[in-house]
């Protein structure tokens, strides 16, 4: 399976140039020129519309469950149909359709918000705005920097090695490209940038949102709020291994107390089904069956959204479901269930039901798809505690958040202290538990330098074999833990160059 249509927007002349392998900021003949366009804030509301209606797809999907499935979380049954099982099997080849969908599809948005932000700058200097309406369009400009900056950073996750403050200057990071700038002439096409520099316009990108977007979060949000960005900063430092910062900002929002951690296994489950957690940050909006970003059910549990139809492509691995307290955990019940399996294999599995489908985007049977959620305040907790245990004299603080964290998802916990090894393991480990299948594990194994080895799996004998497969071992920063650069893009730009594992096939 590709992520197919992964970018949608409501500019499609836009869209289809941004995507050209062979020039990401090639400018189309049917496209409204910046001279032209932005010429009151109503079209800047109009196009930034155009953003958020596509933003769906960029944190649905193969976005999160591929990077997933190339770790360690998940087993292919046998006979399961070999979805995305290139990544799964780490038989990955540049010319790989998922790559090259995630490369231009980010790219795209890159160009589109790169057309927002500098339209909203020649607006704003024209002097035609009333103050009022300046301000609206500084937003405006704020919230198109800060889409700018999330996609930069995930075109680092997926093509770029860990940050690595003392040796980022020397690593590839992605071509910066901050400016709608045709050109037919492939000798001016981008190459790319040191991960340093990929990095300094993700933050400088957040201190514009920073200064610009000002309205104050609230639950489910589905747009990009002062909470929101100061999620992304927190994510962002973590990733930077900047823990002063990253305690800082996620503090700030737990301290906020704007989204309560769910305690009650009913209302967490409904959280998940019916998209209406209260410790959601952003939840990127779906408002229909018509207007739905991709479904996750090719490795979940069936194909068809008929009860007793389950039809599993890819099962938890054991070692995942064993680290939960199966009887007191509220995301053990809410997001797994054992079921008795009659294609295409049979046998009793234990599958992952987190994305059920929400019935206000599904006429009929699911289509397993739920509004993502972006962020969460759970994760803000992980970052506190996983910076605070890498700041001198942190621990005390690092236990306290994982234990208010556990203390809201497992009934009768009981605080405990941890410090050293075993406190770091303990925070790697409710990374798992919390965060499973949202797409953090395989840069979470990148930024931890580690590698792994699958388990036996649930049932062995219902498992893909092999040493590719139910038997696959990677070794801490495997360089396959990088995704190819498109082979269409490497043929297309003389300057780019390609991650060490790949060759341009």
């Amino acid at each position: 399976m590709t992520i197919k249509n992964t970018i949608k927007l409501s500019f499609l002349a836009l869209l289809a140039a941004a995507v050209s392998a062979c020039n990401l900021d090639k400018f189309p003949d049917n496209a409204i020129n910046t001279e032209e366009s932005m010429q009151s804030l109503a079209d800047c509301k109009s196009f930034l519309n155009g953003l958020y209606s596509g933003m769906k797809y960029c944190f649905s999907g193969g976005f999160v469950y591929v990077p997933e499935l190339q770790a360690d979380s998940f087993h292919a049954v046998k006979n399961f149909g070999n979805f995305d099982g290139d990544f799964y099997s780490y038989n990955l080849k540049a010319s790989n359709s998922t790559a090259a969908d995630v490369w231009f599809g980010v790219y795209a948005y890159i160009g589109n918000a790169n057309f927002l932000i500098e339209g909203t700058q020649k607006l704003l200097s024209s002097g035609t705005l009333s103050e009022e309406d300046a301000v609206k369009v500084r937003h405006i400009y704020g919230e198109a920097s800060y889409i700018r900056a999330h996609m930069y950073l995930l075109l680092a996750q997926f093509f770029c090695e860990d940050y690595d403050p003392q040796t980022a200057s020397q690593k590839a990071g992605v071509p910066i490209v901050t400016k709608y700038d045709p050109t037919g002439d492939s000798s001016k096409y981008p190459a790319r940038n040191t991960l340093e520099q990929t990095y300094q316009q993700i933050v400088s990108d957040i201190q514009v949102a920073r200064e610009f977007v000002l309205t104050q979060g609230s639950q489910n949000s589905a747009y990009v709020t002062a909470d929101v960005v100061e999620a992304l900063n927190a994510r962002v430092m973590l990733y930077m291994h900047n823990y002063d910062e990253a305690f800082k900002s996620a503090k700030a929002l737990i301290d906020g107390a704007r989204y309560p951690l769910c305690n009650n296994a009913g209302t967490f489950a409904d959280g998940w089904k019916n998209d209406n957690l209260t410790e959601t940050i952003w939840q990127v909006a779906m408002t229909g069956p018509d207007d739905i970003g991709n479904s996750f059910r090719y490795f979940i549990y069936n194909t068809s959204g008929m009860a007793g139809e389950d039809n599993p492509q890819y099962v938890p691995e054991d070692w995942v479901l064993n680290l939960y307290d199966k009887d007191r955990d509220i995301r053990y019940s809410s997001w797994f269930s054992t079921r008795n399996i009659t294609t295409p294999v049979i046998g009793t599995l234990t599958l992952m039901v987190k994305y059920p489908g929400n019935p206000k985007l599904y006429s009929s049977v699911t289509n397993y798809v739920n509004q993502p959620k972006v962020f969460r305040i759970s994760e803000m907790y992980l970052i506190a505690a996983e910076a605070a245990a890498n700041k001198p004299g942190g621990e005390a603080a690092a236990s306290l958040y994982l234990n208010s964290l556990k203390r809201n998802r497992i009934s009768g916990w009981v605080d405990q202290d941890w410090s050293g090894a075993s406190l770091i393991n303990e925070i790697r480990q409710e990374r798992v538990r919390e965060l499973f299948c949202e797409g953090h594990r395989m840069n979470d194994l990148k930024r931890w330098h580690i590698g792994f080895s699958r388990s036996a799996g649930q049932n062995p004998s219902l498992l893909m074999p092999g040493d590719d497969y139910v038997g696959c071992s990677r070794p801490a920063d495997d360089p396959y833990f990088l995704w190819p650069i498109p082979t269409a893009e490497m043929e297309a730009n003389p300057q780019m160059t390609q991650n060490p594992a790949y060759t341009n096939n």
